[in-house]
């Protein structure tokens, strides 16, 4: 990944089909974490997985989750879903865009 000075951290959405992956990458390390396409009010939920494991599944990013996981959840409303707010759901690991 090429060091970019003004915004040293990307989103990567990737889909395939109904569901895909969310990549975040910074320069110490990049964090991956699965989508899918949802029903009734929601239009998307993201695993992020649960705080307990985030030293172990991201430990480059050890005390920042909250705002690696805010980031995320702007970029894909960003890019994705304009008009939509995203609820983090820290406890149990998901994001979800309604």
């Amino acid at each position: 990944m090429t060091p970019d000075p003004v915004n040293p951290w990307r989103v990567e959405i990737v889909e395939h089909g109904r569901s895909g992956s969310v990549v975040y990458h910074e320069m110490g390390g990049q964090a991956a974490f699965h989508w899918e396409l949802s029903g009734g009010n929601g239009i998307a939920s993201l695993w992020v997985g649960a705080a307990d494991d985030w030293s172990i599944r991201a430990p480059w990013a050890a005390g920042r989750r909250a705002e690696i996981l805010q980031r995320v959840a702007q970029e894909v409303v960003r890019r994705r879903a304009p008009g939509c707010r995203a609820l983090i759901e820290a406890r149990p690991g998901f994001i979800d865009l309604r």
